[in-house]
C-alpha cells in the first residue's frame, strides 16, 4: 500500500536553544541569527536559519502519539543575514525539507530525492558521503552535488539529536536547495526507444569495513564497469556474526547491455574481473 504524504507548516520564529538541539557549534555559521525585536517569547525570538526544528518537532509529535510511520515535507523559507545587527534586509532562501520514520530507511529516502530529480530533468547528481553535517548521522549521510552546485543534503538523524527531540526512532530528513534546483531544472526531455539487445544480471555481494561509505564503492563499481553497466543498484546490506565484527555485507545487482550488440558471457566476466580488483584494492572482498 503506497504510504500517504503530508505537508507539514512550520513557524519560522524559533527559540536559540534550537541550536544545542541540533548540536551545531559554538562558531556555527547558523547560530548568527536575526534576533526578533518584540518576540512573542524565547520560543519565538530568532529567525530560522536552518529548516531542521520544524521538521523533527512534527516527526517527534507524530511519533509520540503513536503513529507507526510518517512521511512530511515542508516548503519554507530560512532567514540568512548578511551582517549583525541588521543594515539591509537578510537573504530568504527557500528549503524544500523531507523528513520520514517508519517503514524505510536512508536508501528510501534517497529514491524519493532521485525519483524528485527525474521528474525535473536534473542529471547527473551524486551523493558524496561525508560525516561534517552535527545533526546527521556521521556514518549515514551525503551531500548531493552536480559539479560544484550543492543542490543539498540527506541522511539519519543523528540518536542525540533525536533524543533532543524525544523521538526515539531512527528518523530520516534530506533538505534541498530551491534556488539551485529552478535554476537547473529542465523540462527538455530526450526519450530512446526500446532497448533492441537483451539485458544481463549479475549480483556482487562484498564484504568491507563497517564505516566505509557505500556511495563510494558504488562509484568504483560504475567507473570500472565501463559504458556496458546500465546500472547498479544496493539490494542488501547486512551485519553480523556472518561477516565478522566491524564487518559489513554489501549486495549489489549490476546491469549489462549493450546498445549496438548482444553481450557475450566472456565480455561481462572481464568487466566484473575488472571490478573486483578495484574493490580489492580498497581492501574489499567477495562474499564467500
Amino acid at each position: 500500500m503506497r504510504e500517504t504524504v503530508f505537508r507539514g507548516m512550520t513557524y519560522s520564529f524559533e527559540s536559540p536553544k534550537v541550536f544545542d538541539k541540533l548540536l551545531l557549534p559554538y562558531d556555527a555559521k547558523e547560530r548568527q541569527a536575526i534576533v526578533i525585536s518584540n518576540p512573542l517569547g524565547e520560543d519565538f525570538s530568532i529567525m530560522r536559519t536552518v529548516s531542521l526544528n520544524g521538521m523533527l518537532t512534527s516527526l517527534a509529535t507524530n511519533y509520540n502519539r503513536r503513529n507507526k510511520t510518517a512521511r512530511l515535507y515542508e516548503l519554507g523559507n530560512i532567514y540568512l543575514p548578511k551582517n549583525l545587527p541588521l543594515t539591509e534586509l537578510p537573504e530568504e532562501k527557500m528549503r524544500l525539507t523531507l523528513g520520514m520514520y517508519g517503514d524505510g530507511d536512508f536508501f528510501d529516502l534517497k529514491g524519493v530525492v532521485e525519483e524528485l530529480f527525474e521528474k525535473l530533468g536534473i542529471i547527473g547528481a551524486e551523493f558524496e558521503p561525508g560525516n561534517d553535517i552535527p545533526y546527521l548521522h556521521p556514518g549515514r549521510q551525503a551531500k548531493i552535488m552536480k559539479g560544484k552546485l550543492e543542490l543539498g543534503f540527506l541522511g539519519q538523524v543523528h540518536p542525540e539529536v533525536g533524543d533532543n527531540y524525544n523521538l526515539k526512532t531512527e528518523a530520516y530528513i534530506a533538505v534541498l536547495n530551491m534556488e539551485v534546483l529552478t535554476m537547473i531544472a529542465t523540462f527538455d526531455r530526450k526519450y530512446e526507444g526500446i532497448a533492441k539487445f537483451p539485458a544481463s544480471t549479475r549480483d556482487l555481494s562484498v564484504v568491507m569495513d563497517k564505516n566505509m561509505f557505500v556511495g563510494k564503492v558504488q562509484h568504483v563499481i560504475k567507473k570500472n564497469a565501463g559504458k556496458i553497466l546500465e546500472s547498479c543498484e544496493i539490494f542488501d546490506v547486512y551485519e553480523g556474526d556472518q561477516v565478522g565484527e566491524g564487518k559489513k555485507s554489501v549486495a549489489f545487482s549490476l546491469v549489462f547491455r549493450a546498445k549496438d550488440r548482444n553481450l557475450e558471457s566472456a565480455e561481462i566476466d572481464r568487466t566484473v574481473e575488472k571490478v573486483l580488483a578495484a574493490l580489492k584494492d580498497m581492501g574489499i572482498e567477495l562474499r564467500s
